[in-house]
């Protein structure tokens, strides 16, 4: 990387910084380019070298947090299971060996997820989703004989299930702890507590 790519992605993280700080005070409709570039430290034409609008900005800042959030998995995280290497009951992954990582990831991010959930569609969430559907849960579900055209069905059961508990506990802003969650979501899928 030369130094002006270098610089490019340093004001670009900046800005990153800046908008989810500022989403920590604000709304995020309330949030102008003036307000991120002041943050951030950086002039309007930086800001304009890079996005369009602040829409762009949020979009990119949670590809960012997506990476973060996939680097707090072990080797063994959702990204890089081996589903051929694990046995039956190793490939149940509401357990808190995954979701740990997951919940720790939304504490330290709520405003952020706030947001995103919110803007869902904007975000381009579902696709985040539909790409974990087929790299992972898709050919779990397959391995365990799930219909091909059931498995569109048990994946949204879980994954807005899984959302719907994650938001009402940052709606109390996260004053359970993370294991309780972990209970919780386990007690709605019938999966005995570890």
């Amino acid at each position: 990387m030369n130094k002006n790519e270098s610089k490019y992605f340093k004001s670009a993280e900046k800005m990153h910084r800046a908008l989810i700080s500022l989403i920590d005070k604000k709304d995020f409709e309330l949030i102008t380019v003036k307000e991120i570039c002041e943050t951030a430290e950086v002039n309007r034409s930086t800001f304009y070298l890079h996005y369009d609008n602040t829409s762009d900005l949020l979009k990119e800042a949670i590809e960012a947090v997506y990476k973060d959030f996939f680097s707090r998995f072990s080797s063994d995280g959702p990204k890089t299971i081996n589903i051929d290497d694990k046995k039956d009951d190793e490939l149940f992954l509401i357990t808190p060996n995954y979701l740990m990582p997951y919940l720790e990831f939304v504490e330290d991010n709520r405003k952020l997820f706030l947001v995103m959930y919110e803007k869902n569609e904007m975000m381009g969430a579902e696709k985040t989703y539909e790409r974990w559907f087929n790299e992972i849960f898709g050919p779990i579900l397959t391995r365990f004989g799930v219909d091909k055209e059931e498995q569109p069905y048990i994946m949204i059961f879980y994954l807005k299930g899984i959302i719907g508990v994650v938001n009402e506990w940052i709606a109390r802003d996260c004053v359970e702890s993370k294991e309780e969650i972990i209970g919780i979501i386990q007690k709605c899928i019938n999966k005995p507590v570890q």
